[in-house]
Formats: structure tokens, C-alpha cells, sequence
């Protein structure tokens, strides 16, 4: 980084955006008005039928990690995941990559590229702009299609705080886990009818350093920008015109696992294998309309265009040990412009209103891929090809050209059968078509065309006023996509080939929960089951009748037949004077029956763990201290896949538990500052699955500013 933007990190630490409040909050979120479980109006998460979490990132949780995964680890439902420090995944009812949707403002962040087990998708989001994350555990596909079937990750991006006609803010913090600084400075004003925000973010994170004696895991470093803009256009409270732009890269970040297999100095597959670029972009225009009377009470149009850049240079290690004399380089560039209409209407039935979600929306990827090997002794490069009937094509990890088409429409309603009774129902026609040439010797060309009718039906019992009893069916859908049915590139202990005979992987699933809120406790106890059929996972395969391709084990996307997960999410908050206590508890059972008929445990399934916060908040000034663990359980089921994974080591994955200290106050009046010493006993641990150690003892600090003129 420049010495300019090493001076702007330093004198941001003096601001941070976020800001921690009270006890109070942490209230209001466990009955928190969400929009993801409708799609179309904000309704308490407590009164809809779906399994929802709800976080707001406050400073403390800004500050003291690196990406916006970090966000998550507290979330009830959900275990994190990270291959290395600037790739962070979720798992969710035991499913993860491109079977949980992301979305950003509502807006699909998956596409057709997206992989079948963990990313760094999520750390292309700049935590410093999120002012909440949703999350829907289970089946939200009626609603959001394909990729939803294990659940949605809806990140909101928070819009200026404008404390009057112009405004600045400024960002930072400081970590000594990984010699980390952020940066961030905004600024609004507002014109009229029209209001305009403008922001820029900045970080550099060194290599990460566990706990014990393991020393820092080189390389874990990487640094990264964000842009972002947005320009509202407000005439009345019926007209809304909104204009967003955001952009956020990555440089240089390393993919640990395929460094080292496990922990240093067992060395792994590569000498060198780093993201060059990673980076997100996305440009949406969204008008939302309130016309008068009930035949439609609200419309959104929103037109979008998302753009995913990832590029990798490899350098693999020889049978000798010895680094290739060669450099691979992959770069897969995919355009995604799509429309969403959602429009709510009232009908009345029976004297009652009934709520009525409607809409659809379209989304066509585009890929732009290719690549090269080069001689690093001379520099030499020869462009990566792949053999066609009509001659040879550009390749990345995909064929240039590729492209993908998905199209739904749905409905969803919701009303009161009786005072203590509503009903939920709604359905999703979808479409997909994905289309490439794979390679002569890889599939041909390949056309691979679906759709699929999906249902969910809800129960939501009232029995008192604090009281809720949810129950849930709904079904689920995954379309092959060109991650499935075209790709060629690495995977732990091997390489993934194509298999464009993949078909969409259905799931039928059911939850019941029982919830408790009032201004002093609340809890939500969710238990489930899913049934997954033609389940895709990845399998050691065969190429023209080798398991060998280029000295690498063949691993292919295949239907192995049927999947079951269950298990138990739970969380509980309790308010006591000055005290808050906060815990949460996630149980996962899943297990896979093979087309043979033998049955093995489902990869990446995350052990039993949980979080424990305390948090002390003074009477009279806005100073507060808290206390939080985080704890997981030995998990040795493991599958095949998890065998073959040099990110968990053999017997499986330790247990753990870290301690942590936090605190913060406000200092003046827009002022405020927080601090946390976190892995207190230095405990050397990774969360199951994830390919790089989390950080050992260490300090944080940040702060927030804002100012008005």
C-alpha cells in the first residue's frame, strides 16, 4: 500500500462507521423487522413461518476481523468456513458453495461459475458497508430459485447516515492479529428531492498468525479497495428512484490450503497459488412504486448488472518437491445483467386480508475466460486451449463463450385462518439453460436445459402473546451449472473434469419451531430435516478411462443419489439490569446413501458448537464491557471427500474453545471507540473444514465519526 493510504489508515482510526449501542439492540433482533423472508415487505422475523437469523455488525464486530464472513460466527444457524484469511464460506444445514444463495441488496451475487464447496465470494463484500445481514435457514427457492435450496444470505448495505444536508464519515481499525489496518471514508449530501453518497475503502492485512507455536501462516496476506456510490431520487412517499454502484477487489490473495496439506511443513500441491484479481462489481437502478388502494400495494423493479472477475496464477510442485518451471494462469471473467419484478398485493378472503407476494425475474451469465502457461525461465507464454468441432477456443477454468440463462416466476401468500392461526403457501416455476463447448474429448458441445415447479407451505400457531409455534414445508432445487457441467481446474488432492450428464439436484424439506419474545428474554429453538435426491457431490472419476488427467486424480460433479441432513439451531437472549447474556447452540447430522446403496457422512458437516456472549453495559454512560466464547466439538464423521481434504487432518477436525474480552463507549458525541482482546489463552484451533488456522491471541482497536456541516 501507498504511504498515503497508510497515513489515511491511521488517522481513520479515530473513526469506524459502526457503532456498538446498548443491550437494547441486541432486543430488537431477536424481534427484528426482515424483508428476505417476504421478499417484498419488512415483517417480524418472529411472525413468519421461515427459520430467519438476523445480525447488525456493530463496531466491535467490524473491527476485529478482516472480512465479512467474520460476521457470521455468532450467527445462530450458521458455521463459517475459511480455506485462507481472505476466503470466508457459510454452511448452512450442512450445504454450502452454490447451494446457499448470496445475495447484495437483494440482488444474486451466485452465478453459473459458482462452486460446489466453499468460496471467497463473501469476502469480496466490504464488511465496512453492511448495516445487516439475513439469513433464511432452510429451502427459500419459491422465492429466490435455484441455489437457495440449503438457504439465503441476504447482505444489506447501509446507506449514509446523514446527520444534515452534508455529511462525512470516516472509518478505521487496527488488528494486530495480521498487522491489519482498514480505512474508510464516505460522504452525502442532500439535494432537494435528491440525495447523493459517495464512499472509498481501503485494507491491508499481513500474514495471519495462530495460536501456539505455529507461527505466521505464509502466505495468508492480501489487500483489497472498495468504490461505491449511491443516488436516490425521493419526489413523495410513493415514488422511489435508486442508483447503486460498488466495486471491491482483492489483490494477491493466497489460497492457503494449497500451500501446505494441513499445517506447515507438510508442503502442499502448489509452490504458488494466489487470486489475481478478485473482485465484484455491481451496478443496479431499482424504482419501487406505492400506489393507493390494495390490487397493488407496492412495486419494485429493480435492473441490475453484476460482474465477478477472478483470476489465479498457479505454480504447482513436481513429484520432486521441487516448484514447476511453469506458471498457470486462469482468468474468468462472468457479466450477469437481470430484471426482478416483485409486486405485493391485498386481496381480501373471508373479511381477512391476505397478503400476496408476486413477481419474477431473469438472469443471463456471460463468461469471458481464458488462459496461458509461461516458461518462467524465458517468459514465454502459450495460450491454455480447448479442442472443438469448429477449432480451438480460449479456456480458463471454463470455455470462453460459456453462458447461462435462469428465469422464474412466483407467487407466495400469507393471512389469518383465525386470530391464533396463519397460513403460508406459495410456488416458483423456473427455467435454466446452460450452454458451452466443453471440448471434444471433454462432452462436445453441451446444452443442458431444466425446469422445475417448487412449493412451500407454512403454519404459524399463536397460542399467547409472546408465544409462536412455526412449522414448515418446503421444497428445493439446484440446477447443474457450468461449475457442474464444464470446468476443468484444481481441487483439493486432485483436479475437477467436466461431466455434462449432471442432472438438478430436488430437496423436500420440513423445520418446526417454537419461539419466545418479550422486552426481557426471548429464545427460538428450529428443528429440521431435508431430503435431498440426486444429491451432486464431488467424486474421484474417470477420464477416457484413466483416474489420472495430466498426473492429477480425476474428480468429477456427480449424482450420487440421496442425501439426508437434520439437526437443531437454537438461540436465547436474556436481559438482566444491566447484563445481557446471548448463546447459541447448532447441531448438524447429515449423511449420503452412494447409487450403489452404501451410505458415508456428507462432507463439511459441522460439529456441535455454539457461542456464549455476557455483556455489562453502564447504567448511566454509554460504556460497555462483554465476554464471548466460541466453542465446537471434535467432528470425526467424515466422508470420502472429507478424506480426500488436506484442509482437515486425519481422525478429523480438534475441538475447541476460544475466549475473548471486549469493550467500548462513546467518548463524545459522535464519537465512539472499542477494543477487544480475543483468543485469550491462545488456543490453536480452525473452524471444521477450513484451510488455514484462526488467529491467536491478539488486540484490536477502532473507532467511529461523523460529522455534519
Amino acid at each position: 500500500m501507498t504511504t498515503s493510504a497508510a497515513l489515511l489508515a491511521v488517522s481513520a482510526i479515530l473513526a469506524v462507521a459502526q457503532q456498538d449501542t446498548s443491550a437494547v439492540r441486541d432486543t430488537v433482533q431477536m424481534d427484528a423487522l426482515v424483508v428476505t423472508g417476504t421478499r417484498s415487505t419488512e415483517v417480524s422475523r418472529l411472525d413468519q413461518p421461515v427459520a430467519i437469523s438476523y445480525v447488525e455488525p456493530g463496531l466491535s464486530d467490524i473491527s476485529s476481523g478482516v472480512q465479512a464472513a467474520n460476521l457470521l460466527r455468532d450467527v445462530a444457524g450458521v458455521q463459517v468456513q475459511m480455506t485462507s484469511a481472505g476466503q470466508g464460506a457459510i454452511i448452512i444445514r450442512g450445504l454450502i458453495g452454490n447451494q446457499v444463495m448470496l445475495l447484495v441488496d437483494g440482488v444474486p451475487m451466485n452465478n453459473a461459475t459458482y462452486r460446489d464447496g466453499p468460496g471467497q465470494y463473501l469476502a469480496t463484500i466490504d464488511p465496512a458497508t453492511i448495516d445487516r445481514i439475513e439469513v433464511i435457514r432452510g429451502a427459500a427457492s419459491v422465492l429466490y430459485g435455484s441455489d437457495a435450496q440449503g438457504g439465503v444470505v441476504n447482505i444489506i448495505t447501509k446507506t449514509h447516515p446523514f446527520l444534515g444536508r452534508r455529511s462525512v464519515r470516516l472509518t478505521g481499525a487496527l488488528s494486530s492479529a495480521d498487522d491489519s489496518y482498514r480505512a474508510r471514508v464516505s460522504g452525502g449530501a442532500i439535494l432537494g428531492d435528491w440525495s447523493v453518497a459517495l464512499g472509498g475503502s481501503l485494507l491491508s492485512a499481513g500474514d495471519l498468525v495462530p495460536g501456539g507455536d505455529l507461527g505466521a501462516q505464509v502466505p495468508t496476506g492480501f489487500e483489497t479497495e472498495g468504490l461505491d456510490a449511491t443516488v436516490t431520487f425521493e419526489p413523495n412517499s410513493r415514488h422511489t428512484l435508486k442508483g447503486v454502484v460498488q466495486h471491491y477487489g482483492m489483490h494477491d490473495a493466497p489460497r492457503y490450503d494449497r500451500y501446505v496439506t494441513f499445517r506447515a511443513p507438510v508442503p502442499g500441491r502448489d509452490a504458488e497459488h494466489v487470486f489475481e484479481p478478485q473482485t465484484r462489481q455491481l451496478a443496479f437502478a431499482r424504482y419501487r412504486y406505492a400506489p393507493d388502494g390494495s390490487a397493488v400495494t407496492s412495486l419494485e423493479t429493480t435492473v441490475s448488472l453484476a460482474v465477478q472477475r477472478e483470476g489465479r496464477n498457479r505454480v504447482p510442485l513436481d513429484d520432486s518437491g521441487l516448484p514447476s518451471e511453469n506458471l498457470i494462469h486462469w482468468r474468468d471473467d462472468v457479466y450477469t445483467p437481470g430484471v426482478s419484478v416483485v409486486g405485493l398485493s391485498t386481496v381480501m378472503l373471508g373479511g381477512d386480508p391476505v397478503m400476496v407476494t408476486w413477481g419474477g425475474d431473469y438472469y443471463h451469465d456471460e463468461l469471458s475466460s481464458n488462459g496461458f502457461e509461461e516458461d518462467l525461465a524465458t517468459g514465454q507464454q502459450t495460450p491454455i486451449m480447448r479442442q472443438t468441432v469448429t477449432g480451438a477456443i480460449p479456456s480458463g477454468n471454463f470455455p470462453d463463450g460459456s453462458d447461462a440463462d435462469r428465469l422464474g416466476l412466483f407467487v407466495a401468500a400469507e393471512g389469518g385462518v383465525t386470530r391464533w392461526l396463519r397460513l403460508s403457501a406459495g410456488g416458483r416455476w423456473g427455467w435454466f439453460r446452460s450452454e458451452a463447448e466443453v471440448g471434444t474429448d471433454l462432452g462436445g458441445h453441451v446444452v443442458n436445459t431444466n425446469s422445475a415447479l417448487t412449493g412451500q407451505l407454512g403454519l404459524l400457531f399463536i397460542p399467547a402473546t409472546h408465544w409462536r409455534v412455526a412449522a414448515r414445508v418446503a421444497g428445493g432445487f439446484r440446477a447443474p451449472n457450468l461449475y457442474d457441467l464444464t470446468r476443468v481446474g484444481p481441487v483439493p488432492d486432485g483436479i475437477a473434469l467436466p461431466n455434462p450428464d449432471a442432472v438438478p439436484e430436488r430437496s423436500l424439506g420440513g423445520e418446526l419451531a417454537l419461539r419466545y419474545a418479550t422486552n426481557k428474554a426471548a429464545f427460538d429453538l428450529t428443528g429440521y430435516y431435508t431430503r435431498i435426491t440426486d444429491f451432486i457431490d464431488r467424486l474421484p472419476g474417470e477420464f477416457e478411462g484413466d483416474t489420472l488427467f495430466l498426473g492429477e486424480r480425476v474428480y468429477q460433479g456427480l449424482n450420487v443419489g440421496k442425501a439426508r441432513v437434520y439437526g437443531l439451531e437454537a438461540e436465547a437472549l436474556v436481559l438482566l439490569g444491566p447484563f445481557r447474556a446471548r448463546g447459541t447452540l447448532l447441531y448438524t447430522h447429515g449423511e449420503q446413501e452412494m447409487a450403489t446403496g452404501v451410505e458415508e457422512p456428507m462432507s463439511k458437516i459441522p460439529p456441535l458448537g455454539g457461542s456464549v456472549s455476557l455483556r455489562w453495559t453502564a447504567p448511566r454512560s454509554n460504556v460497555w464491557v462483554e465476554y464471548l466464547l466460541r466453542w465446537a466439538t471434535t467432528q470425526d464423521q467424515l466422508g470420502q471427500r472429507d478424506l480426500q481434504d488436506p484442509r482437515i487432518p486425519a481422525g478429523g477436525s480438534d475441538g475447541f474453545a476460544v475466549h475473548g474480552v471486549r469493550a467500548g463507549a462513546v467518548v463524545l458525541r459522535n464519537l465512539n471507540v472499542s477494543a477487544g482482546f480475543e483468543n485469550i489463552a491462545d488456543a490453536l484451533y480452525r473452524n471444521h473444514a477450513s484451510g488455514v488456522d484462526d488467529a491467536g491471541r491478539y488486540v484490536w482497536v477502532g473507532a467511529s465519526w461523523i460529522a455534519s456541516f
